[in-house]
């Protein structure tokens, strides 16, 4: 069997090494401490995330929201002040902050506060608040000691230009505030979730038999942009373009076909509107849709003429030709400097930056060449750098630009960087902005006075933190005094290594291992090692990557926190990329037969316990299995299937029939005796067809509010179980959604999860 060289032996890795003789405050590492420290899940789940990263449109700030323990707050900061908290809340309620809008001036900042809906479409209320809980719009002046002022019901606000006016979405409808006649609202104890009689003169704006999103604003701020989706009686729905004239109070479809639109984005002299257009009848998920007949195109408005024409289109039948369904929020689609529009796609067969001419006469430039794939990119303010992260691997000193320019550094890697691309120079190269000191850098923002450069950066000890980036590419925290605060810095975690082994159909698959202190510490590394329990985790989506560190979602860095803590209870920790995730290409996410057209990323998750199994240091014997949403599907799917090799499993929130899924219509299309077979065939890929050959215990952890995966299908699941005499524990939360809005909830379920995996393997302590 074939096995990277990264994990030929257990002595402490070169990356591990490295960062012993840093002295930064994210880089001075508690790994460099002699001997391990123990540490509880509380302490390794109690570091904030950050995320929401945003700069303002004028100046040097940047505001973003912070997730400490469930208490959501809201931040600002640059390169040259101290971080400064605008809002207090203090309880882990599952009230988030997010929709993030900036006013003209960067005087105050409007946001979305709230829950998102369960399952019965109704915000959620995982703390029981016995007061109503609807998404509210707040306004935050940036002034000290101002207060909030509520506008009301409604979320994803937008400043109109002169910053008089906010827009916001209710009920699906678009709305305005008229923030020019406000009164500033003292709040009381208990507010902002309900005001009663919000301050502020609010009226619905546009009236659309659609429901309403993508609000964009023309440069001079008189047109709204918008996309209008229309649902049928048998729950299809068509979304069109509007236009609404802010001066004339019109509504206007200017180019409705039967296509579905998306995407909307102004020129920068505003005489142009582009946006995205796909056919009605879109490539149905887990039907490995890596070509269309009928592909997606760029569309072009002259707003002088009002009319519209078609610049761009993949050809049928291409790689390229199926806009991919990806986690990060892509595709995107923006103007860039004079009249070039850039965007995503995956003609080559990853995701990559891609520019053209608004004539059309031309053939797209790709920016970004290579096996690798672009996320979270963003235009300078003057639309002149183009900034985004990528998975690249790099060259390094003098060598980085000739290895870029030959294609040698052509390949995949488990982490994130930030690139700059010079759109103004023909031909030139991306430069590589965090490289060896952060190993994870996501959704860059530069400044609008180009005075800095912002990004979210991790590493192996650190979750999202905002950074000031320089140009030779340190990253500085902004808000410095709170990362030495957190117990995160002051306890010993173990840092993955990447390790790559082929499936059965000699697929590379990439995974991290997490070791148990011992193999960093221990005195004679030749000496035989111990056998350890190990446990296998499978991330969720399957759109998704996971990293050597702490990941951009919040989801994945609660579930990065939770394996450290299993390898320093003694546990060897792998988790594997399986086919259908990001990272490595179209053909990879998009695998055949995979999900339930097949379960074929099963090989991957076989071809992980083989090699643990392979290991001198595990017990082939005591072999687990965890994951959430996908990784639930897969942990249940294992545990069905090879209970011979799975001795035990968490499964947090998984499907275990795909044909009781909400979204099953989506991959059973075509005649009845062709949804008859997919059907089949969707039962077949799914844990419940093996149910008979699960013999493994098993912990089951659900929200019964959950939006994303049926909450009946744990029940279902539990009762079969239990009926063929299979030990089964359970965790049930009740008004909790999908990804767990309380703290106290993933506390309670990991703490939960732990524990059982410590009774059913039995780890050496």
């Amino acid at each position: 069997m074939r096995f990277s060289a990264a994990v030929a032996g257990f002595p402490l890795p070169a990356r591990f090494l490295r960062r012993c003789g840093f002295a930064g405050i994210l880089l001075a590492s508690p790994l460099c401490a002699q001997q391990p420290q123990p540490f509880t899940l509380q302490q390794i789940l109690s570091a904030p995330y950050a995320s929401e990263l945003t700069a303002a449109p004028a100046g040097s700030l940047f505001a973003w929201v912070e997730n400490a323990e469930g208490r959501r707050n809201l931040f600002i900061g640059d390169a040259s002040t101290p971080a400064r908290q605008l809002t207090h809340n203090t309880e882990d309620d599952g009230q988030d902050i997010d929709n993030l809008a900036w006013s003209p001036d960067a005087s105050a900042i409007a946001y979305t506060y709230g829950a998102p809906s369960g399952a019965d479409g109704k915000p959620a209320n995982p703390a029981h608040l016995q007061h109503p809980t609807p998404l509210t719009v707040i306004v935050q002046p940036l002034a000290s000691n101002a207060p909030p002022v509520v506008i009301g019901e409604g979320r994803v606000p937008l400043y109109t230009h002169d910053g008089s006016s906010l827009l916001y979405l209710h009920d699906g409808q678009i709305w305005i505030a008229e923030l020019s006649e406000r009164k500033q609202c003292m709040l009381p104890e208990g507010c902002p979730t309900a005001p009663a009689n919000p301050a502020t003169p609010t009226h619905q704006l546009v009236y659309d038999r659609g429901s309403a999103s993508q609000l964009t604003l023309s440069p001079d701020g008189n047109t709204l942009a918008f996309i209008s989706r229309r649902r049928e009686l048998n729950e299809l729905s068509h979304t069109l373009l509007a236009l609404y004239n802010l001066s004339t109070h019109t509504l206007t479809f200017p180019s409705p076909s039967t296509s579905n639109d998306s995407e909307p984005a102004f020129s920068p002299d505003g005489k142009q509107l582009a946006w995205l257009r796909a056919p009605f009848t879109d490539t149905p998920e887990y039907a490995n849709p890596r070509t269309s007949p009928n592909p997606w195109s760029i569309q072009l408005l002259d707003l002088g003429t009002n009319t519209a024409r078609t610049v761009y289109s993949p050809e049928p039948n291409k790689p390229g030709s199926v806009l991919p369904h990806l986690a990060t929020g892509e595709p995107r689609l923006f103007f860039a400097t004079g009249k070039r529009i850039s965007f995503t796609s995956e003609a080559d067969g990853w995701v990559h930056l891609y520019s053209m001419e608004t004539s059309g006469l031309e053939s797209p430039t790709l920016l970004t060449p290579g096996k690798f794939e672009v996320e979270d990119a963003s235009l300078s303010h003057d639309g002149r750098q183009l900034f985004y992260a990528s998975n690249q691997i790099f060259g390094r000193g003098s060598d980085e630009k000739r290895l870029l320019a030959t294609g040698v550094t052509n390949g995949t890697d488990d982490l994130r960087r930030i690139w700059k691309l010079d759109l103004t120079k023909t031909g030139s190269l991306p430069e590589v902005f965090v490289g060896d000191i952060y190993d994870i850098a996501t959704h860059p923002q530069p400044a609008a006075d180009g005075s800095a450069l912002v990004a979210l950066v991790a590493n192996a000890w650190w979750p999202m933190a905002p950074a000031i980036i320089s140009p030779n590419g340190s990253a500085t925290p902004i808000n410095a005094a709170k990362v030495k605060d957190v117990p995160n810095f002051n306890i010993l975690l173990s840092p993955p290594s990447q390790v790559t082994f082929p499936s059965a159909d000699q697929l590379d698959i990439h995974a991290q291992i997490f070791l148990p202190h011992e193999h960093y510490f221990r005195q004679t590394p030749d000496a035989q090692p111990n056998k350890h329990p190990a446990i296998l985790f499978v991330h969720g989506g399957p759109n998704r990557q996971m990293l050597l560190g702490y990941p951009a979602m919040d989801y994945y860095s609660n579930a990065y926190a939770m394996n450290q803590y299993l390898a320093s209870r003694g546990f060897i920790v792998l988790s594997v990329n399986y086919r259908g995730g990001i990272g490595y290409g179209l053909n990879f996410r998009e695998a055949e037969h995979y999900g339930p057209n097949g379960a074929s990323e099963y090989k991957d998750v076989l071809a992980a316990a083989k090699y643990l199994q392979s290991r001198p240091d595990v017990d082939p014997k005591r072999i687990g299995i965890w994951g959430g949403s996908y990784g639930g599907y897969l942990t249940a799917l294992a545990l069905a299937r090879n209970s011979d090799i799975f001795a035990a499993g968490v499964d947090f929130h998984g499907v275990h029939n795909w044909n009781l899924e909400d979204n099953a219509s989506d991959w059973r299309r075509g005649s009845n005796a062709e949804r008859d077979a997919i059907a089949a065939k969707a039962f077949a890929s799914s844990p419940m067809a093996d149910i008979d050959h699960w013999k493994s215990p098993v912990l089951l952890i659900h929200g019964d509010n959950d939006p994303e995966v049926a909450y009946a299908q744990t029940p279902l699941l539990a009762d079969a179980l239990r009926a063929r005499h299979v030990p089964v524990e359970e965790l049930i939360f009740p008004d909790e959604v999908h990804d767990f809005l309380l703290h106290r909830d993933w506390l309670a379920a990991y703490n939960a999860a732990a524990a059982f995996f410590e009774r059913t393997l039995q780890p050496d302590k």
